[in-house]
């Protein structure tokens, strides 16, 4: 007997989405206060002012943090519920399921924001040229994961009613 409970999958949809909301308003925020630096190097990025640095953490930490409540939390559920079925699956089986309903562009795009996720969380004082690398990859394609996370949003908004 399946203990599936579409009840339970919403709420933590729910609760994922407005958590990346959350997640989203902030990196906006530090977007704008950020624009000016970039594209950085590893020099501006070792010489920037004291209050410019919690800005670029809280751009860095609210990316990983919605990166990974979408893949923790948002896409498992929203899976589930779509299949009316809660038995477990390898989550790149999730990701080809909801390309191939359009709540993904594609499983790729993921995967590469997965990677730079893993860039940032192991950051080596000399690795600046590639941290440099990296911030100005996200800088450059945040605007993506957003979209991402809009998209899986709106289709369940949409499936839902």
């Amino acid at each position: 007997m399946s203990s599936y409970d579409p009840a339970v999958f919403r709420a933590t949809i729910e609760s994922a989405i407005s958590e990346g909301e959350s997640h989203l308003r902030q990196m906006e925020r530090a977007v704008t206060l950020l624009s000016h630096l970039f594209p950085l190097t590893a020099d501006t990025l070792h010489s920037l002012p004291d209050d410019i640095v919690p800005v670029l953490d809280q751009f860095i930490y609210r990316f990983t943090k919605l990166q990974d409540s979408m893949a923790s939390r948002l896409l498992p559920s929203l899976h589930s519920l779509l299949r009316a079925d809660d038995a477990p699956r390898p989550f790149l089986d999730v990701l080809a399921y909801l390309e191939k309903l359009g709540v993904l562009s594609s499983e790729e795009e993921w995967l590469f924001f997965r990677v730079l996720r893993n860039n940032l969380a192991h950051d080596y004082p000399e690795s600046a040229d590639q941290t440099a690398q990296t911030l100005n990859t996200l800088y450059d394609r945040w605007r993506d994961i957003r979209r991402m996370f809009i998209t899986a949003r709106d289709y369940y908004r949409g499936w839902s009613v």
